[in-house]
């Protein structure tokens, strides 16, 4: 890995200096930093970032290879960022944020860049029509690659989309449906981390591949190297499967419960408490509380528990999974075992709020 990313310095600082193309020269900053941000979040694990960078080596990919092919596609190019300059100076969301002569210089900045850029957006509408506010092709993503060889892939750049998009199917590797009821996991995507292993590897390598022919830049050592990588993919494969089968439960978590204390003084007081972080934080009482302290209190005469027979300190406790509470602002979290040993007796589940 170390010698690509030395071979690919080489070939990104020839690159930079010979090729004249403009536009291609930004695809390339693009490019460039979008393997390194991928290589990042493949070490981690981050498929969701690694299947955002992976999309954008696609579209790289093709832009480079439109771009190159047609001088009048290098000119749409670069005239979009006369609509870039216009969202630039639209943005004033964090203008009130700022506060006497910083608030003043940041408004004068925006306003100057919206006035300035405003007649070049005028000419590039008035050139391209309307739609190149949409974006810069004078077709389609789709038909481009299509055009120069890379149709193929274009499936499997929807389907990284999908992530991006929010789209459903873009939870691949963080949701699974386990006894019929649904686990989402918050942080790395290693399923989604496969996937863009290869392709984002594949999509660069080809971009490389272009660059040789299109740009004259020597990049085969590069070329051979990620092909090497590539190779190792079933490697990095089977890893991450394997721990991924140790992260995913065999039945769902439980979720945040109620808590209701009583100590030995009497007095009840109400927690949030967290059974997969074996944490508790105070809670504010819900609705019905009095109605809800009473039915614990019938629990704990069954129990035949009272305030005097409780543990030095220690309250006695009922957990209530049918009655929703949010911790008190301000609260500190606890460990649920200076609180409670062992499991709290549970309310039955018809004890959700008085009636």
């Amino acid at each position: 890995m170390t010698q690509m990313q030395d071979e690919l310095n080489v070939v990104i600082r020839i690159f930079f200096t010979q090729e004249g193309n403009k536009a291609a020269l930004i695809i390339g900053n693009h490019a460039w930093n979008d393997f390194h941000s991928l290589l990042d979040r493949l070490f981690e694990g981050e498929g969701r970032d690694a299947a955002r960078a992976s999309r954008s080596l696609y579209e790289h990919l093709v832009n480079y290879c439109e771009v190159m092919s047609s001088a009048d596609s290098a000119e749409r190019y670069l005239a979009h960022r006369a609509v870039t300059a216009d969202l630039l100076g639209s943005l004033t969301r964090g203008v009130p944020l700022l506060k006497g002569a910083e608030h003043k210089r940041e408004r004068t900045r925006l306003a100057r860049i919206k006035r300035d850029g405003a007649a070049h957006l005028r000419t590039v509408i008035a050139r391209y029509g309307s739609n190149f506010k949409r974006g810069w092709g004078a077709r389609n993503l789709r038909d481009m690659a299509t055009a120069h060889g890379y149709g193929s892939g274009y499936d499997v750049y929807r389907l990284l989309s999908q992530v991006t998009h929010g789209s459903a199917g873009g939870v691949l590797g963080t949701y699974a449906d386990i006894t019929g009821l649904s686990v989402h996991r918050t942080g790395p995507s290693f399923d989604l981390a496969v996937l863009s292993y290869l392709e984002g590897i594949s999509f660069f390598r080809d971009f490389v591949r272009e660059v040789e022919k299109r740009s004259s830049v020597n990049c085969s050592e590069v070329v051979a190297a990620l092909n090497r990588v590539i190779a190792c993919w079933p490697v990095y494969r089977n890893s991450l499967q394997s721990l991924d089968r140790t992260l995913w439960p065999k039945k769902p978590p439980p979720g945040p419960v109620a808590l209701l204390a009583m100590y030995p003084s009497g007095g009840m007081r109400w927690f949030y408490w967290d059974p997969v972080m074996k944490m508790v934080k105070l809670a504010i009482p819900p609705e019905s509380a009095e109605w809800l302290e009473e039915q614990a209190r019938e629990v704990f005469r069954s129990e035949k528990v009272h305030a005097g027979l409780l543990e030095e300190g220690k309250p006695y406790t009922v957990s209530m999974h049918s009655v929703p509470v949010a911790p008190k602002p301000g609260s500190e979290w606890v460990k649920a075992s200076a609180i409670f040993s062992g499991e709290p007796v549970r309310v039955p589940a018809w004890v959700k709020g008085k009636g």
